[in-house]
């Protein structure tokens, strides 16, 4: 009978241990999205950091360069490495890039209203 009571007492406590490690594993997989989170975050951070400065070095006394802005968004491309997690940068600045230099159809730009011609004028 001891037996049995000592083969009891050590499944129980190896399910416990079992239950432990399989807990452990989940807040590792939990604690390694976050990190990976974190580090996607700051990569974005950063390349809307590079994307502020380059729009910034383009500004000029009298208005926007936008050869100023693809030179400095290429230079700022150039620094950014194509894999692991900082690559997202391109993103960034692809997108970013392309919503500043876009051109708003109607949103400042009335379109070009024309007086009729003299011929077409009757009365």
């Amino acid at each position: 009978m001891p037996k049995n009571l000592a083969h009891d007492i050590d499944t129980k406590f190896i399910r416990q241990i079992q239950q432990q490690q399989i807990e452990l594993a989940l807040l590792r997989a939990e604690r390694d999205s976050a990190v990976r989170d974190r580090d996607l975050a700051q990569a974005r951070s950063e390349g809307h950091t590079k994307l502020i400065d380059a729009l910034l070095e383009s500004l000029r006394p009298y208005g926007f360069s936008r050869k100023g802005f693809l030179s400095a968004i290429r230079r700022a491309a150039q620094t950014i490495p194509d894999h692991g997690v900082d690559s997202v940068q391109h993103t960034v600045l692809f997108d970013g890039s392309n919503r500043i230099l876009q051109t708003r159809h109607g949103a400042s730009i009335r379109p070009f209203q024309t007086r009729p011609h003299r011929s077409q004028v009757t009365g």
